[in-house]
């Protein structure tokens, strides 16, 4: 079981992919924590997030990257693996679009993961 990421953890990445942390939309990051606690579904937990980073634009600068590095987190922390290069695409065509519905981010998400044939 995985850990759901804290507002500390989602900054500890913007900071990881070289930025310094600084807020421009800090409420829609803990209205999309606060969702999150509740769901019962990975996927949507990270939709949540996903779209709070790229179209509320939590951070000044790096939340497309940010992006990434919490979906990636929350792929694996579920034992998935996911095509990294359509995830990435995912967050530009999600920003590009902006495309604010959870359910559809959750429903373009699936779509990165790669299924592990047992």
């Amino acid at each position: 079981m995985y850990t759901i990421l804290t507002k500390k953890d989602v900054v500890a990445f913007n900071q990881e992919i070289g930025e310094i942390g600084e807020f421009h939309n800090e409420s829609s990051l803990d209205f999309a924590l606060q969702l999150a606690k509740v769901k019962r579904n990975w996927v949507y937990e990270v939709s949540y997030l996903m779209r709070s980073l790229l179209t509320d634009h939590v951070f000044r600068d790096g939340n497309k990257r940010t992006a990434l590095l919490v979906a990636i987190y929350y792929i694996e922390e579920n034992g998935k693996e996911c095509d990294k290069e359509k995830l990435l695409k995912l967050m530009k065509r999600i920003a590009k679009n902006h495309i604010t519905h959870p359910v559809k981010i959750a429903r373009l998400l699936y779509g990165t993961i790669i299924e592990k044939n047992n």
